[in-house]
């Protein structure tokens, strides 16, 4: 388990929490919870995985708020835009009088966060460790005004609605953008493999002989501004990871896969799309894939398909399309 500035500063006697129910919002999937009971505690996370390790572990775990509680802690999010959302719902959950605490990294922009509650709430007292802070706060009766805090919809261009937090929220990425340029038509059942908000899942629309898409996304968020995106009826929504099984036998898969997993790169989790990929598609299904150009999946791409073509190649991406999935007995065969 992963431990907390919070735990840390309890076991130090530098706070103590009252007593009632706690929530953690942006609860990670192996953080440390042992500083109060499963019952007591309300977890919040809206990211598939550390939703499903934290239920798997058998604590109550949404993707709301709970409607009172006497202590909120707030994990802040990479996105610090959400973090402030967070810390607005937990100031407005917790009780008069209960502790309002937020921890995060350096990288997570914890100091700004900081910065901005001690303008609008006193008595705040701040804890340093490990390249971080956890600081906190008693509730007040009355509160300020926190409108400019809660997120509100973000409208791109092309009458896209995206929200604070989510991946390219503030426009269409380079490697999406240029996946959608070179998809030719579809034909059959169509998965969109981390879909996000429904940029791609709208053009592969176009085409009238898509059957079905399936839009599958690990971010609860995007998700949610893909089904205003998406109105076609031919989609269906899917909250799920990589390795959450929806449906098998698609003519075609699309992804636009993350490589990071926070900050941290991580080329392992485009390697488990491409292999999640194969596993979905029909004998002579395809699949179109983009990634940043320096970026090592050929080898997973040759190992579970019998066929793969660059169709395109920028100074940053390469867009991928490949076919003839191979099951993982056939390319252990073809390895031999």
């Amino acid at each position: 388990m992963t431990e907390t500035r919070f735990s840390l500063a309890l076991d130090q006697d530098l706070l103590s929490l009252p007593e009632g129910d706690v929530a953690v919002l942006n609860a990670a999937g192996d953080m440390d919870l042992s500083f109060a009971s499963a019952d007591q505690l309300h977890l919040n996370q809206s990211f598939y995985p550390d939703h499903k390790a934290l239920a798997s572990r058998g604590f109550n775990v949404t993707v709301n708020a709970p409607a009172s509680v006497a202590a909120s802690l707030v994990m802040c999010h990479r996105s610090k835009p959400a973090t402030f959302d967070l810390l607005a719902r937990a100031v407005e959950q917790t009780t008069v009088g209960g502790i309002v605490a937020v921890e995060g990294a350096k990288t997570d922009g914890v100091e700004s966060v900081l910065k901005a509650v001690r303008a609008r709430f006193d008595g705040v007292e701040v804890y340093s460790k490990a390249h971080g802070k956890l600081f906190w706060f008693a509730r007040p009766d009355a509160l300020p005004d926190l409108s400019d805090w809660k997120a509100k919809p973000i409208l791109l261009e092309g009458g896209f609605t995206t929200y604070p937090g989510v991946f390219s929220s503030d426009g269409v990425d380079k490697g999406s953008a240029m996946l959608a340029q070179h998809l030719p038509e579809f034909k059959g059942p169509v998965a969109d493999l981390g879909a996000g908000w429904g940029y791609l899942a709208r053009k592969i629309l176009t085409s009238d002989g898509v059957k079905s898409l399936d839009l599958i996304e690990a971010d609860y968020h995007a998700l949610e501004a893909a089904k205003l995106n998406i109105t076609d009826p031919r989609a269906a929504f899917h909250w799920g990871d990589v390795t959450y099984h929806v449906g098998s036998n698609y003519a075609v898969v699309v992804s636009n896969p993350p490589f990071h997993l926070g900050r941290k790169p991580t080329p392992e989790l485009g390697q488990m799309f491409i292999r999640r990929a194969a596993d979905m598609l029909m004998p002579k299904g395809q699949f179109w894939m983009v990634a940043n150009r320096n970026l090592p999946y050929e080898q997973t791409l040759n190992e579970r398909f019998g066929q793969v073509d660059t169709i395109a190649q920028t100074a940053g991406f390469k867009v991928i399309c490949a076919r003839r999935p191979l099951s993982v007995s056939q390319s252990a065969r073809a390895r031999r």
